[in-house]
């Protein structure tokens, strides 16, 4: 576990204009609990895919996937992908879903491995970016979303800076409420 840990937290300091960071006791407790899916090339880990709770009649949550940038666009995020998947049929979940910055470019990562974009939210004032919200669909569902075209806005940090250095007023990033 030790050694996935360290992979894991390696990567999201690595990545962390594009994934969110979580705290090592959470990706602990996410190892414990067997929610981290991984990958692996030339038999070294390559990337994870750490996901919330599988249950019946519900979706599933992506909370995070990466995969170690020398060893993208080698069908290892598909496979993981795959792996969820076919864990999420055999619990009887509805589908899954994740969220997205729309300066990624998993975001086309997503479109091509079938899932589709439901909604797009402001992001935080530090980087100016929308959040696309993804989803697939395991069973057939009763209402079917509208699929929209995801936001392409990407990351810009200039505005922030600009306001920050004439001191207007922003939330802190701990303020539950946001300008």
């Amino acid at each position: 576990m030790p050694d996935l840990l360290t992979y894991i937290d390696h990567l999201q300091r690595q990545n962390s204009e594009q994934v969110a960071f979580y705290p090592m006791t959470a990706l602990e407790k996410a190892i414990d609990e067997r929610k981290i899916i991984t990958c692996f090339e030339n038999d070294e880990i390559a990337g994870y895919l750490y996901y919330g709770a599988v249950r019946s009649g519900r979706d599933t949550v992506i909370y995070q996937a990466c995969v170690d940038y020398d060893s993208r666009r080698r069908h290892l995020g598909w496979g993981m992908v795959r792996e969820l998947m076919d864990i999420c049929n055999a619990s009887f979940a509805t589908g899954i879903r994740l969220r997205d910055a729309s300066s990624n470019e998993s975001n086309d990562f997503w479109k091509a491995i079938g899932f589709y974009c439901t909604k797009t939210k402001k992001g935080g004032a530090r980087r100016s970016r929308y959040i696309n919200f993804w989803r697939t669909d395991l069973q057939k569902p009763l209402f079917v979303l509208p699929e929209i075209e995801p936001d392409r806005t990407k990351s810009t940090i200039g505005a922030y800076l600009r306001k920050k250095k004439a001191n207007v007023p922003m939330a802190s990033r701990w303020s539950r409420s946001h300008y």
